[in-house]
């Protein structure tokens, strides 16, 4: 019987140089501001990063009372900045003119990371049979029901 190794940790030195510079690079595209690096909102992902790796590898969001954008794929297939990636070509979902998503599809990650009023990141992953899971937590959080993000 094989074991996958299992464990969770705060983004490295490289990883977030990357985070901010995939969030920054949607932000821009939108013209709103530079998104700056929390310690404080990447040990509440860290967090929940462990959370979800106790409850069987879970995927679900947390309850906190930040913005959370969750990624999952293969471990060593996927860095942080494609799962930022993912979540920006979203924007493709995304009607402006309508504030909504096309029907059947995702956008809200997108619009959590071009949120105008947003300022702070924080991640985290964990890894847990075979897969990485990125937790990314915002502030102040974004997605207001009847708000445009920019």
């Amino acid at each position: 019987m094989t074991s996958l190794s299992s464990f969770s940790q705060m983004a490295t030195a490289d990883e977030i140089e990357l985070i901010l510079e995939r969030h920054n690079f949607w932000r821009a595209e939108v013209g709103v501001g530079e998104i700056k690096y929390s310690d404080t909102l990447a040990a509440v992902a860290n967090q929940w990063a462990i959370q979800l790796q106790k409850n069987g590898c879970g995927f679900s969001h947390s309850q906190n009372a930040y913005g959370e954008n969750l990624f999952r794929g293969t471990q060593g297939y996927f860095t942080v900045g494609d799962a930022i990636d993912a979540w920006g070509n979203e924007k493709k979902n995304y009607s402006y003119s309508k504030n909504k998503c096309d029907a059947g599809k995702v956008c809200g990650h997108y619009t959590q990371i071009v949120w105008k009023n947003t300022t702070e990141v924080g991640c985290a992953k964990n890894v847990c049979d075979g897969n990485v899971t990125w937790v990314c937590n915002y502030s102040p959080p974004g997605n207001y029901v009847g708000q445009k993000p920019y």
